[in-house]
């Protein structure tokens, strides 16, 4: 018995065996995808992730009961505080050498207004000259995340509102930059065929991520469009096209919006710290109108790639663009 009992262990093992030693792992990746993926690691070795903070000093009034009062706005005042307003985005790397980095981006990631005014409304629901509120912008900070885990600050070299595009710059002083300036071929999005797929690499609320869409014409001449996912952060994403010639992809533009739709929604302050206080009680401090931007998925516009190719041959001399021959449009229909 004990015998049959050793057998079919030592059986087992031996089945166990073989079965382990049979399993093999091998690569499932075509040469083509490999080529692709290492164009894509190249690629976001020039990506860089950008927020834009700027702060208000706010000052807020009671209505005026009398004439005498609606003159002297500083009887009126009953509060003030200071708030943040931030924005993220994506930067591509056009420019780098030991000590600075110019980066192309959108214009709107900076665009904060300098003075915000609120009036009391009167019974017909129309704005009265009485002030409701104020804010004046006393700073701004524009800070580059680097793949090192370091970052900087940057400022505006040259921006175009009307077309939303941008160029930074940053400077480094005690440690090296871990990017490298892109060196790809900034192509013609005007060659773009409809239903061409494209890919659209930057930081969606905060995370590095690369997405893939479809290529369709818009009634802007300096736009198209692709179905791509978009959100919060994406703002200045790169959108390349694959190649057949070396270095095998272009650049062919720069995400910068999405439809969307907007509600108006009563929001209370942004001060975490008031928002702790009234988990359990009442809230009784102050009422803020908020705008809530519900997004459309899937509906992405796309600066063409002419289009800043002119920004940075005008505004960033110097930098060596490697690129096709392009006659860009400049004005929108």
């Amino acid at each position: 018995m004990k015998r049959e009992q050793l057998l079919l262990l030592l059986s087992t093992i031996i089945l166990f065996t073989s079965c382990s030693s049979a399993v093999k792992y091998q690569s499932t990746i075509s040469i083509e995808e490999q080529k692709k993926l290492n164009i894509f690691d190249d690629v976001q070795k020039s990506i860089v992730k950008i927020t834009a903070s700027s702060y208000y000093k706010n000052y807020y009034y009671y209505y005026p009961e009398t004439e005498e009062e609606a003159l002297l706005k500083g009887k009126l005042l009953y509060n003030t505080n200071l708030t943040t307003n931030s924005v993220a985005g994506t930067g591509l790397i056009v420019y780098q050498d030991h000590r600075k980095q110019y980066i192309i981006t959108c214009q709107h990631v900076f665009d904060f207004q300098d003075t915000i005014k609120t009036f009391y409304l009167n019974e017909r629901e129309e704005p009265t000259n009485h002030l409701k509120s104020l804010s004046i912008r006393v700073g701004q900070q524009i800070l580059i995340y680097h793949k090192n885990g370091q970052s900087t600050t940057a400022t505006v070299l040259a921006e175009d509102s009307r077309n939303d595009i941008a160029l930074i710059e940053t400077e480094i002083r005690d440690f090296q930059f871990s990017e490298k300036q892109f060196s790809g071929i900034y192509g013609d999005a005007d060659r773009l065929q409809f239903g061409q797929e494209v890919y659209l690499l930057g930081f969606p609320k905060g995370f590095f991520m690369i997405t893939h869409g479809l290529v369709s014409p818009t009634q802007f001449k300096n736009k198209y469009l692709i179905d791509a996912p978009f959100n919060r952060g994406f703002s200045g994403g790169v959108v390349i096209r694959m190649t057949t010639t070396e270095p095998y992809f272009e650049y062919v533009g720069m995400a910068n919006s999405i439809s969307y739709s907007s509600e108006f929604v009563l929001s209370p302050v942004e001060d975490m710290r008031v928002i702790e206080r009234h988990k359990f009680i009442p809230y009784k401090e102050d009422i803020f109108t908020k705008e809530i931007k519900h997004l459309n998925y899937g509906i992405t516009y796309v600066i063409k790639s002419g289009m800043i190719i002119d920004f940075l041959k005008e505004h960033a001399k110097g930098v060596d663009l490697q690129e096709a021959k392009i006659d860009s449009k400049t004005d929108e229909d």
